[in-house]
């Protein structure tokens, strides 16, 4: 990926790409963080037989200074944590999981937004907000089987909406939010989160304890 990245102008980890579009045609493994600090990224997967995503191993992904990447039908399997400060974070069809951290983790004004994407078996929560400004947009995506809770939200952000997700079986919490957070259900399964499905002092709009059920 980092050669691709160069090839099209960028420094070997994009961080001066303007608009790089790169399929990956089978499993990929790089042995250096994704850095992505400028432009435009475009990550495709060629649809698999089984589960249609390709498999991406590396330490993590990093967005950062207003860069925007995209992901597409892959299976990114982290072994630090995902992290968005100041960039976007565009993912659909994907599968993520961290082994010593977040899933994703969003910073200072982050922009995630995630569309029938599966976050799952991270060493801390999927999704983490630790940081001002942020926005935060999930639909039709699963956040299961995480360390910690399913999303754990610290800071108040500019923008937290849930649509259709399901948010089951996690070790904590299926959604934290620190006291002063409000955040936006609008729909969707949140059950068997082992100490609670809503937990903490914020508030999350159109969810009732009545609602955790399929």
């Amino acid at each position: 990926i980092r050669l691709a990245l160069g090839a099209a102008g960028g420094d070997g980890a994009g961080a001066d790409a303007a608009r790089v579009v790169v399929a990956l045609l089978g499993p990929c493994t790089e042995s250096a963080a994704l850095e992505i600090r400028a432009g435009e990224v475009t990550l495709l997967g060629a649809p698999g037989a089984d589960t249609g995503r390709v498999r991406l191993a590396l330490p993590g992904v990093r967005v950062t200074g207003g860069a925007v990447l995209s992901l597409r039908n892959l299976e990114v399997f982290a072994s630090e944590e995902n992290l968005v400060q100041g960039g976007t974070l565009n993912c659909s069809d994907c599968a993520i999981t961290s082994r010593t951290g977040c899933g994703i983790l969003c910073l200072h004004r982050a922009r995630v937004i995630l569309r029938n994407c599966e976050i799952s078996r991270c060493m801390r929560s999927g999704i983490g907000v630790n940081g001002k400004g942020t926005e935060l947009d999930l639909a039709d995506c699963v956040v299961s089987q995480n360390n910690f809770s399913g999303i754990g939200l610290n800071h108040q952000a500019r923008s937290i909406v849930l649509r259709g997700n399901r948010v089951v079986g996690n070790c904590y919490h299926g959604i934290w939010l620190n006291a002063g957070v409000t955040a936006h259900w609008q729909g969707g399964e949140m059950s068997e989160n082992r100490l609670s499905n809503k937990g903490g002092a914020g508030t999350l709009l159109g969810f009732a304890d009545g609602d955790a059920g399929p």
